[in-house]
């Protein structure tokens, strides 16, 4: 089997829920704080206590299969393992309603409890689809555990496994603009609007912020529509940008 996924679906023993459009919010921790430092000397103690998964899974030594990995946009991204046996293993717990913490870089995340665990582990998803049948899928490992666009590719991925195959939604938490993307929208409008047009103005500013991991954030900046800059501008336009001054930002 390769790093695809497993579209094979056995019968489920209990049917789907019948609770429509179940909303899994993201982790109570902010993804800084599940981040894992191994040159820390106590997140470097947490690793050596903690349990690594095993071949189970994939062999992490060895080799990985000719060719590029199927079922992803990013390949190059990402290893062509052999998965284990836990990649088709359908006796384990496949529950309707998923739970799915996204990914964070680095090979291990802190828990709530203060504990680390392998994120090794999350790479195989299995849920009871809406149909009532028993999913599993299985996601390729990322060349380098560290890459923020693999991380984000493998969040992607994941999420979208998830919501086409159950009832479970994802709520992104809205993230605020911040200092560096004001302060360009500033220099950008003339008389309280962007100088080029709109269309322009949200082109220009996502070729700029969009994907990039700014200095003092735990994550990457997000694409901005139409609608998020108009209402960014019109909200702090008469109190700040209209004066020549940026909103008070976190950073």
């Amino acid at each position: 089997m390769s790093g695809t996924d497993d579209n094979h679906a056995a019968p489920a023993a209990t049917g789907p829920s019948n609770t429509p459009g179940l909303t899994l919010m993201t982790p109570a921790m902010k993804r800084s704080a599940r981040k894992v430092d191994p040159t820390n000397p106590s997140d470097a103690a947490l690793i050596a206590a903690a349990t690594k998964a095993g071949a189970e899974i994939y062999d992490s030594d060895a080799e990985d299969l000719p060719g590029l990995v199927n079922g992803t946009n990013k390949p190059q991204l990402f290893r062509n393992v052999s998965w284990g046996p836990a990649a088709t293993d359908y006796s384990d717990d496949f529950p309707i309603h998923p739970e799915f913490s996204q990914f964070v870089p680095g090979r291990w995340e802190r828990m709530p409890d203060g504990t680390v665990v392998d994120q090794k582990s999350k790479l195989i998803v299995k849920f009871t689809d809406k149909k009532g049948n028993k999913r599993i899928f299985a996601n390729p490992p990322p060349k380098d555990w560290n890459n923020q666009e693999a991380i984000t590719a493998l969040n992607k991925r994941t999420v979208q496994q998830v919501r086409r195959n159950t009832d479970v939604r994802f709520r992104e938490v809205v993230s605020a603009y911040v200092a560096p993307e004001r302060r360009w929208i500033l220099a950008n409008l003339t008389d309280g609007k962007p100088a080029a047009g709109w269309k322009r103005f949200v082109e220009q500013f996502n070729n700029k912020f969009a994907g990039r991991l700014l200095p003092g954030q735990d994550k990457v900046r997000p694409v901005r529509t139409h609608s998020s800059l108009t209402k960014e501008v019109e909200r702090f336009g008469p109190e700040f940008y209209s004066k020549g001054q940026i909103p008070p930002s976190r950073s």
